[in-house]
Protein backbone atom coordinates (compact mmCIF):
# COMPACT_ATOMS: atom_id res chain seq x y z
CA UNK A 1 0.00 0.00 0.00
CA UNK A 2 1.15 3.32 -0.71
CA UNK A 3 1.95 6.14 1.59
CA UNK A 4 1.55 9.58 1.25
CA UNK A 5 3.04 11.98 2.81
CA UNK A 6 1.45 13.75 5.40
CA UNK A 7 1.43 17.07 3.59
CA UNK A 8 -0.44 15.95 0.91
CA UNK A 9 -1.85 19.07 -0.31
CA UNK A 10 1.23 20.35 -1.21
CA UNK A 11 1.77 19.30 -4.94
CA UNK A 12 5.96 19.37 -4.62
CA UNK A 13 5.47 16.37 -1.56
CA UNK A 14 3.41 14.80 -4.12
CA UNK A 15 6.05 14.96 -6.74
CA UNK A 16 8.89 14.41 -4.98
CA UNK A 17 7.44 11.53 -3.55
CA UNK A 18 5.93 9.98 -6.73
CA UNK A 19 9.36 10.18 -8.00
CA UNK A 20 11.29 8.51 -4.56
CA UNK A 21 9.35 5.39 -5.36
CA UNK A 22 11.04 2.96 -7.91
CA UNK A 23 9.91 1.50 -11.39
CA UNK A 24 9.29 -1.47 -10.08
CA UNK A 25 7.43 -0.41 -6.73
CA UNK A 26 4.89 1.37 -8.98
CA UNK A 27 4.60 -1.84 -11.60
CA UNK A 28 4.29 -4.03 -8.22
CA UNK A 29 1.59 -1.59 -7.35
CA UNK A 30 -0.19 -1.87 -10.72
CA UNK A 31 -0.55 -5.31 -11.09
CA UNK A 32 -1.57 -5.90 -7.35
CA UNK A 33 -4.81 -3.83 -7.98
CA UNK A 34 -5.21 -5.33 -11.10
CA UNK A 35 -5.18 -8.94 -9.63
CA UNK A 36 -6.86 -8.05 -6.80
CA UNK A 37 -9.77 -6.32 -9.25
CA UNK A 38 -9.69 -9.84 -11.19
CA UNK A 39 -10.28 -12.24 -7.73
CA UNK A 40 -12.20 -9.73 -5.44
CA UNK A 41 -14.56 -8.99 -8.82
CA UNK A 42 -14.84 -13.27 -9.58
CA UNK A 43 -15.76 -13.59 -5.19
CA UNK A 44 -18.00 -10.91 -5.58
CA UNK A 45 -20.28 -11.86 -8.49
CA UNK A 46 -20.45 -15.50 -6.60
CA UNK A 47 -21.37 -13.86 -3.27
CA UNK A 48 -24.15 -11.20 -5.11
CA UNK A 49 -25.16 -13.92 -7.14
CA UNK A 50 -26.20 -16.37 -4.17
CA UNK A 51 -28.06 -13.54 -2.71
CA UNK A 52 -29.71 -12.68 -5.93
CA UNK A 53 -31.12 -16.00 -6.44
CA UNK A 54 -31.69 -16.47 -3.14
CA UNK A 55 -34.12 -13.25 -2.69
CA UNK A 56 -35.22 -13.21 -5.95
CA UNK A 57 -33.55 -10.02 -7.03
CA UNK A 58 -32.19 -9.28 -10.64
CA UNK A 59 -28.65 -7.63 -10.03
CA UNK A 60 -26.23 -6.63 -13.11
CA UNK A 61 -23.19 -9.11 -11.89
CA UNK A 62 -20.55 -7.10 -14.25
CA UNK A 63 -21.01 -4.30 -11.90
CA UNK A 64 -19.13 -6.25 -9.36
CA UNK A 65 -15.21 -5.45 -11.10
CA UNK A 66 -15.84 -1.93 -10.63
CA UNK A 67 -17.14 -2.04 -6.99
CA UNK A 68 -14.15 -4.37 -6.97
CA UNK A 69 -11.83 -1.81 -8.77
CA UNK A 70 -12.97 1.54 -6.74
CA UNK A 71 -13.03 -0.13 -3.30
CA UNK A 72 -9.23 -1.04 -4.17
CA UNK A 73 -8.29 2.40 -5.85
CA UNK A 74 -9.49 3.48 -2.30
CA UNK A 75 -7.96 0.75 -0.16
CA UNK A 76 -4.30 0.89 -1.78
CA UNK A 77 -3.81 4.74 -2.26
CA UNK A 78 -4.60 5.41 1.31
CA UNK A 79 -7.35 7.32 0.88
CA UNK A 80 -8.97 5.39 4.17
CA UNK A 81 -5.75 6.15 6.16
CA UNK A 82 -6.08 10.18 5.37
CA UNK A 83 -9.65 10.08 6.38
CA UNK A 84 -9.03 7.96 9.48
CA UNK A 85 -6.20 10.32 10.68
CA UNK A 86 -9.23 12.86 10.78
CA UNK A 87 -11.16 10.91 12.85
CA UNK A 88 -8.53 9.28 14.81
CA UNK A 89 -10.61 10.25 18.22
CA UNK A 90 -13.29 7.09 17.25
CA UNK A 91 -11.93 3.68 18.27
CA UNK A 92 -13.16 1.56 15.43
CA UNK A 93 -13.10 3.95 12.57
CA UNK A 94 -10.23 1.66 11.23
CA UNK A 95 -12.95 -1.23 10.36
CA UNK A 96 -15.38 0.80 10.29
CA UNK A 97 -14.87 2.96 7.40
CA UNK A 98 -13.72 0.05 4.83
CA UNK A 99 -16.98 -1.41 5.90
CA UNK A 100 -18.69 1.78 4.96
CA UNK A 101 -16.91 2.35 1.60
CA UNK A 102 -17.94 -1.44 0.38
CA UNK A 103 -21.92 -0.57 2.01
CA UNK A 104 -22.26 2.46 -0.16
CA UNK A 105 -20.18 1.22 -3.33
CA UNK A 106 -22.71 -2.28 -3.34
CA UNK A 107 -25.82 0.11 -2.99
CA UNK A 108 -24.66 2.17 -5.74
CA UNK A 109 -24.07 -0.48 -7.70
CA UNK A 110 -26.62 -2.45 -6.98
CA UNK A 111 -29.02 -0.32 -6.36
CA UNK A 112 -31.97 -3.46 -7.28
CA UNK A 113 -30.46 -5.03 -3.88
CA UNK A 114 -32.83 -5.05 -0.35
CA UNK A 115 -30.58 -2.75 2.21
CA UNK A 116 -30.88 -5.20 4.43
CA UNK A 117 -29.14 -8.41 1.71
CA UNK A 118 -26.54 -5.12 0.57
CA UNK A 119 -25.23 -4.54 4.45
CA UNK A 120 -25.32 -8.44 4.02
CA UNK A 121 -22.99 -8.38 1.59
CA UNK A 122 -20.71 -5.60 2.59
CA UNK A 123 -19.96 -7.41 5.65
CA UNK A 124 -19.34 -10.79 4.10
CA UNK A 125 -17.10 -9.38 1.41
CA UNK A 126 -15.60 -6.96 4.07
CA UNK A 127 -14.56 -10.25 6.07
CA UNK A 128 -13.35 -12.27 2.73
CA UNK A 129 -11.61 -9.33 1.84
CA UNK A 130 -9.69 -8.97 5.13
CA UNK A 131 -9.00 -13.23 5.68
CA UNK A 132 -9.25 -14.98 1.93
CA UNK A 133 -8.60 -12.22 -0.62
CA UNK A 134 -4.95 -12.03 0.44
CA UNK A 135 -3.92 -15.59 0.25
CA UNK A 136 -5.85 -15.61 -3.37
CA UNK A 137 -4.44 -12.67 -4.62
CA UNK A 138 -0.82 -14.18 -3.98
CA UNK A 139 -1.56 -17.40 -4.95
CA UNK A 140 -2.57 -16.09 -8.94
CA UNK A 141 0.14 -13.23 -8.71
CA UNK A 142 2.70 -15.89 -8.48
CA UNK A 143 2.31 -17.57 -11.81
CA UNK A 144 2.48 -13.87 -13.46
CA UNK A 145 5.81 -13.56 -14.83
CA UNK A 146 6.88 -10.25 -13.66
CA UNK A 147 10.86 -9.83 -12.39
CA UNK A 148 11.23 -6.54 -10.29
Amino acid sequence: MVDFPSNFLDPQAIFSFATSQTSGSWLGLGINVIVSTLVGGLALILLVEVFSHKFGESIKPQNAFLVTLIANIVTYFGIIGLLSGFLSSVSFVIILLPLLVWFVLIKVFFSEMNILHGFLVAVIFYMLSMLVMPSLVSLVAGFIPVSL
